[in-house]
Order: structure tokens, then sequence, then C-alpha cells
């Protein structure tokens, strides 16, 4: 990354706050890579990026920064002033942007420099240190005005000086700061480009193998040896000076065994004028055996000598490789199955285990892959894990399930290892060897042991003891991810009598038929459990609600009340009383837990049997209540009673309506309307969302088209998607047939999205936005500023509008913060190419501020509320559209 330190960080500036000082350095950090872009010269856009993430790193430092100082300032002159800073930094930063066209962008860029590396030394040294003093000082327990007395008296002393002196370091960082960063980049690629020249020669020079060498053999016998690389000191021992004269010393050094048919050999090449190819040994006491192959081409000489030129190269390993090879055929054979693939996976040898395990001869593997033996029980992210591993640390090992020739499934401990070139620093694979043995046995066996110790023998469920264990398990998580789980102890009423009087045969009947029931409406990731007689308990993990455990108590309840057919009596009918518990409200331990669900389960037996209730009364009878209006807004979808309403989209600069937003409503027959922030909630719980929103882009689809055959002009209607219709439903798919069965076209059609609805599944929503933006539709972010998202994600999208949420309208013009949000956003959503639109306007002022700030559409109750379609073709007409 491009880096000149304009502004170098140092202790100094941590002001002891840890978000604050790693948000000062973030800041500090992108500074920097703008200056270092501008130094090197990048391209415009490639700063105009840089810049932008500077500033939208800045805005979400401030609003972070602000909510730390708030919690410790509130309503306090030193907040005020703070922000204050805050806003001039906006306000400057966009005053100069706004003349960027007017000049040169590196000279705007530079400007932009000076000015924030002065005014973030200012800012951190200053205001933020003396603020983070009070607050570390709070935290100790000093009261709020003694602490600011004893900051400004520490910033006023030996601190004040060093402020004085870093911020007069930074007033002499200018634009001659950055000529001289560039004049030292430009020396710094000067030198690069020698230092590559010179490091492709190294390499060139290093590519040459081993020992390059001269070795002369005279008619006497005598031998010397007139040149030789550096090489020949690692391997012989020696330094070329030593041996140019004579080659004793290189003799001494050979292996006894080897002496006498390294001479003959040379002879041998002397005598025929044949190139000299020979292995041999090295010998010295203080090191193992080295293995070296010599190769060189003779050249008689006028003197009757013989010169050879040629090269050694030092074969050690490949000599221990053999070795190892012998070794791993002879254990290739043993009682564990092997095989060997190619880097494709591609099988190349198995040997007899592997036949007798699997029941593949290895003619039938060969030339196919391992996946031959998938038993198709282990999914993707298994196999992704396991090749993670693999190419990782270059093995892994562990359980799996493998299919035999005749379809068995069988268990098997499995090994695979990555078998790479011998070069230590390559990462080249050759091969991949696996060893595995079925352990169909000992998994036979561990799964008897553990039914024995942890499962009940009549009902098969778990007994007190896994509940226990995995109790304290799901509490760890729980308490770790911040979620809450529920605990549900059920008792069967009337089940003695059944007992007494069929028997305990068809007592432990009925209980298993209990088992059956209770299991068949859980979740995968719920447990029941059997703790005796007729006593079962119920895990719920991570639940959203308290209700929750309210609605599965229910269920369970009304499953049990059916009639039971046993084997000595039909229609059996017991009933169930149960009682719950919630972590954390009701105890964090596994002890506490049960003793709260026994107490409650005691209460619900005191209010009749046959019912559910908490630990606590108010969430009985609150948990009641909500299912009941879950209940109530079923029957109301299928007696028809929503509605929809439509709230006016004005263009601020002709006034004229051009849209409308659909809203849904509950018209109950005994209550009246009711608002959706009681029923949109249970609906989104419930999957209920599903059903409403297919009919609310369906019947606004509709009403559209009836407004056009009408005569009215064409209007934009924006329909809400609940981010469960992107994940369990193909919102795709349901556009293309309302569309086709309304023939409302396409174009006038917006569907808005939630930030957290589009953030939660980028890759996945990506695609379903693709998917309708080509069917025309217009697609538009909702409630933008109260999620998690940055206009940096939102430009991966394929938006057409934002809408500015209410909460940042309400207090224009009384708060400026909000004002600067406001416009920044607008400023922001126009340079990537949203429409901007204000939710929520109410007053003259709040529209004459977003007209000024050139906001293109705006919705709220200044204009009108949501109405019924007749309400809204009626404003439509006044407004002089026919």
């Amino acid at each position: 990354m491009y880096s000149v330190e304009v502004f170098p960080w140092n202790k100094n500036f941590e002001v002891g706050v840890p978000l604050i000082d790693e948000q000062h350095q973030k800041l500090v950090e992108l500074l920097n890579v703008l200056a270092g872009h501008l130094a090197y010269q990048s391209d415009i856009p490639t700063l105009n990026n840089v810049f932008n993430d500077l500033a939208e790193y800045a805005i979400y430092h401030f609003q972070a920064e602000e909510r730390i100082w708030h919690s410790f300032f509130p309503e306090d002159a030193w907040e005020t002033k703070h922000k204050d800073d805050h806003r001039r930094f906006l306000t400057t930063v966009n005053r100069i942007m706004a003349g960027k066209t007017a000049r040169p962008l590196d000279e705007v860029i530079e400007e932009i420099l000076t000015f924030l590396t002065q005014w973030l030394a200012f800012h951190i040294l200053d205001t933020d240190m003396r603020m983070a003093k009070v607050v570390l000082a709070v935290q100790s327990g000093i009261p709020l005005n003694q602490a600011k007395e004893q900051a400004d008296q520490e910033m006023s002393g030996a601190m004040k000086v060093l402020i004085e002196t870093m911020l007069s370091m930074f007033d002499a960082l200018s634009s001659r700061t950055m000529q001289l960063a560039k004049e030292v980049v430009e020396r710094q690629k000067a030198e690069q480009a020698s230092q590559d020249a010179l490091d492709r020669l190294q390499k060139i020079a290093s590519q040459v193998p081993g020992l390059v060498f001269q070795f002369q053999l005279f008619p006497d016998g005598s031998s010397r040896i007139p040149y030789a690389n550096e090489a020949i000191r690692s391997l012989y021992r020696v330094s070329p000076e030593e041996v140019s004269e004579d080659a004793a010393k290189v003799l001494e050094a050979l292996h006894p065994d080897d002496l006498e048919n390294f001479k003959t050999s040379f002879k041998v090449s002397a005598r025929d004028l044949t190139p000299w190819r020979q292995e041999y040994r090295l010998k010295f006491d203080d090191a193992p055996v080295c293995w070296l192959f010599g190769n060189a081409l003779p050249q008689r000489q006028a003197d009757g000598s013989v010169l050879w030129h040629g090269f050694i190269t030092d074969i050690t390993k490949h000599k221990q490789t053999e070795v190892e090879l012998r070794i791993a055929a002879t254990a290739f054979e043993l009682q564990d199955a092997m095989l060997v693939t190619d880097a494709n996976n591609v099988i190349l040898k198995v040997n007899q285990a592997f036949t007798r395990i699997t029941g593949y001869s290895a003619e039938e593997v060969i030339g196919k892959t391992p996946n031959l033996l998938s038993s198709g029980l282990h999914d993707k992210a298994f196999y992704s894990a396991m090749w993670e591993s693999i190419n990782r640390t270059d093995a892994w090992q562990g359980e799996i399930w493998n299919r035999r020739k005749n379809g068995e499934m069988f268990p098997e401990w499995l090994i695979i290892t990555a078998v790479k070139e011998p070069d230590e620093k390559s990462e080249h694979v050759n091969h991949y060897v696996a060893s595995f043995s079925d352990i169909t046995s000992r998994k036979a066996a561990e799964e008897e042991i553990k039914q024995l110790a942890f499962y009940d023998p009549l009902t098969q469920l778990p007994n007190r003891r896994l509940l226990q264990e995995r109790l304290k398990h799901s509490i760890e998580i729980e308490r770790r991810d911040g979620k809450r789980l529920a605990l549900l102890m059920l008792d069967l009423d009337r089940f003695k009598a059944v007992n007494d009087s069929l028997g305990h045969l068809a007592g432990d009947e009925l209980l298993q038929q209990v088992a059956v029931r209770i299991s068949a409406r859980l979740r995968d990731v719920d447990m029941v459990a059997r703790l005796g007689g007729d006593e079962f308990v119920v895990l719920l993990e991570d639940i959203a609600h308290a209700e929750d455990a309210a609605r599965v108590a229910a269920e369970i309840i009304f499953v049990l009340s059916k009639p039971f057919q046993l084997t000595q009596s039909n229609d059996v009918q017991i009933g169930a009383s149960i009682g719950i518990s919630l972590y954390p409200e009701h105890g964090a331990s596994y002890e506490i837990l049960m003793d709260h669900a026994d107490a409650a389960l005691y209460q619900a037996k005191d209010q009749g049997r046959g019912c559910y209730a908490y630990f606590s009364e108010d969430q009985t009878i609150a948990a009641r209540e909500r299912i009941a209006l879950e209940t109530r807004l079923r029957r109301a979808i299928e007696q028809g009673e929503l509605r929809i309403f439509y709230q006016p989209q004005v263009d601020i600069a002709s006034g004229r309506i051009v849209g409308a937003e659909a809203l849904v409503r509950w018209l109950d027959p005994s209550e009246g309307l009711i608002p959706p922030l009681r029923f949109i909630p249970i609906a989104e719980e419930t999957g209920l969302i599903l059903e409403i929103g297919a009919w609310v882009l369906r019947e606004t689809c509709r009403q559209g088209r009836r407004w056009l055959d009408a005569g009215l002009p064409p209007l934009t209607l924006a329909v809400n998607v609940s981010p469960q219709q992107f994940r369990r439903g193909d919102i795709s798919a349901l556009v293309a047939t309302v569309l086709n069965e309304t023939g409302f076209p396409a174009e006038y059609l917006e569907l808005e999205m939630t930030e957290s609805g589009l953030m939660e599944n980028q890759d996945h929503v990506m695609e379903l936005l693709n998917k309708l933006r080509s069917q025309g539709i217009r697609l538009a972010i909702d409630d933008f500023g109260t999620g998690f998202s940055s206009l940096a994600y939102l430009k991966h999208f394929p938006l057409d509008v934002l809408k500015i949420d209410k909460s940042f309208i309400d207090d224009i013009p009384n708060l400026q913060d909000d004002m600067e949000i406001a416009a920044t956003i607008i400023a922001m959503g126009h340079i990537l190419g949203f429409k901007v639109l204000a939710e929520g306007v109410e007053t003259p002022e709040q529209l004459a501020f977003l007209r000024e700030k050139n906001c293109d559409s705006y919705q709220g109750y200044i204009l009108s509320p949501p109405v019924p379609a007749e309400a809204f073709a009626l404003l439509l007409r006044e407004q002089g559209f026919e």
C-alpha cells in the first residue's frame, strides 16, 4: 500500500481511550495513504476513491466519538465545543472539495492534506486529549467538575509545551512536504530499478547447480583443480586456492570405500575421452555421509594431461528418499488401507488392505478419484475444512464415513498427507497419500457405552446426565453470544391412572409415544430428555423472544391432548402441564433453571393442569397475549382484514406527486386500525410476513393498474420487502408473476429494502437484486443511516433511491448535527448516482432545508399521512392530475 508519513503517528497521540485511539490511528493511516497516492502520482479516480474512504471514515469516527463523549459530558459546554470542531472539519473539507473542478485535483488534495494534518494534530492533542483525561478520571471515581479542572491543569503545564511543539511541527507541513515526498519516491524508484537489475543477476547466478569445476589429471598420476566456484567450500571444506595446484585434499575427503572406484572412473574417462559420470560419498568425522553426483566432459591437452569441465551436485536427500521409498513400499502393504493419488486426486496405487476393506480391486479404482467411496453423509463445508487443513498444514486426520463397493456405509479413521517436491521451500504438491482403518467395531462399542450412560433405555431420549451436560454447555454458549434459552419441565396429567389400570407395559408404551410426539415438534437444535417416570424436560436453544417458549409449550400440550392408540386400549387420553424457566432471566446455572422450571410446573398444575406457566407470572400473561395476537393475525389474513394505505412522494423541485409508498394496515372489526408496530414484528417471527408481503405486492400492483386505467398519470409505487422475503422466498419470481397477473408496468414498481436486509448475505442479495433490475424494477434502500452499512458498500448494489430515515429529519433545523448528517448523505448519495428521498417531512423549515441541499423528493405529514386508495386519488385530482 502506498503511504507517505505526512502525519507520523507516535505514542504522544494516544488519548487513553482504546476505541478512540484505534480510530484516530486509522484516520492517520488513511491520511498517509492519501499522501502516498499523491506522491506516487496515482490516477485521479484512485485519489478520489482514497479521499472518499478518508471522508467516510472521518464521519463514522465522529459519530462513534460523540457517542462516547456524550455518555460523560451530556449537555456540557465541552461536548458542544467538540461537536463544533467536527462540524468545522466537515464544512472546510466540503468547501475545498466544492471547488475541485476549478483547479487540478492534486492541488486540491495537497490543500486538504495540509488542513487535515494541522486539524488532526490540534484536535487529538488538545481537544480529545483533554476530554479523555476527564473520562479516565470520572471512571476512576472523580466527580466531573473536579476531573475537568484536573485535566485543565495537566494540559496547561508540560503537556501544553508538548502540544505547542507538536502543533508547530505540523504547521510546518505544507506543499513542500509533499514535494520532498515526491522527490523521495522518484529516488526510491531509481534505487529500486538498480536493485532489481542486481537481483536478476544474482538469481541467474544462483541457478548454477552445485559445484562448477575443472579437474586436470597428468600422465604421472598427479592432479589439480584449476577452477572451482565457492560451492567447493561447503562440499569439500576447502577453498578453491588450496586445490588449484594439488587435488590431494579433495581426494582425502572421499569415503574410503569409494576412493579406488573414483580414481578408476577418471582413468577410464581419460583413456577413452568419454564423459565422466559418477556417484560417490564424502566422509567427515563430524558429519553424516554425504552423497555426490559428478558429471564432466574430458579434453586432451597438449602436454598429455586431460582436463575435465563439469559440475558436482549433492544428492544426499535423493539417496535418503530412495531408502525411505523402500521402507514405504514395505509399510504400504501393512494392515491399514492405503492409496496414492496424483496432484489432481487421480488414484495411482492402492494396497491389498484397501481392497479387503472397500471391496474394490486395484484395477477398478486406478485412474478414478476417491469420490467413488463417498457416502454422501458429509456436506461441502466438511470437505472444505478438510482441504483447507491439507493446503495449510500438508495433512489432515479425522473420522469420516465412506461407502464400500456393495453399498454398505462404514466409519473409518482417515489420514491424508500431501507429498511435495524435495525442496523444502517448494509449495508444489506432487502426490497425496491416504491411509485409513475400518473403525466400525470401535464405533459400535462407543455408541453402546454412550447409549447406556446418556440415554433413557425405554424412550431412547437423553437422560438427566446428558441433559445436565448439554444445558451447562448451552449456557456457556448463550452467555458468550448474548442469547437466551428456555427450559420446559413437563409432567403428564392422568398418567398414573393409565399405568395403574392398564399395567406397566401399557404405561411404557404410552411414554414411548409421548417421546415421539414431543420430538416431532422440536427443531434439530432443541432437546427433549426424560428424567424418569412421566417427567420430561425440553431444552430450547437460541430463542428470539420469551414468547417462543410459550408457543412451543402450547403446541406440546395440544399434541399430547390427542388420543393415544395403545396395544391394550384405544383412545387413551392424558394431558400435560408445563413449567418454563428462561436463561438469563430466571437463573444462570443448571440447578437454578431446573428448580425454577419445577416451581413453574407446580404453578401450572395449581391453575388447573393442561396449561403452561413461566417462573414469572408477568411473562406468562405477556406470552399468552402475544400468542393470542398471533392467532388473531392469522385469522385477519384469512378474513381479508388487511388494508393498504398510500403516502404521497413529492418531487421537491416541481412540487408534484410522483409516487407513493404502499403501507399495510390491519383493520380489526372490534379494535379498529392496529398499527404495524404491533403486528409486523410478530409476522416476521412467525413467517407470516411472506404471505403478507406477497399480498401487499399484488394488491399494490392491482391498484396501480386501476389508476392507470382511470386516466391518472403514471406514478412510482414503492412496496417494502422484508429480509425474510430475500432469505426464504423467491422474490424475483414473485415480482414477475404479479406483474404478469396485474399488467402493472415494471418501470413504475419500486421495491424498498432495509440496510440489514441488504448486508446480511451480500452475495445472495446481489444476485436477487440483479434479477429484479433485469426486469426493469426500481430499487431503494429504506431508513438509511439506522443500520450498519456504509456508502462504500452501497455503491456496489444496483440501487436507484436512497431514503433518509425520519430520525435525521425530525430535529431539523434545531439540531446542527442532523443537518450535517442529512446534507452529507444527500451529497454522497448523488456522487454515487442515487436519487435521495427524505422521509417524515412535517414542517416548512425541514422542506426548505432539503430544497437548499438539492434533495430530490420527500414524503411526510406536511402534505399527507398515509391514506386509503380513494383519498390518495383525490389528492392527485386536487393537484390538477386528470
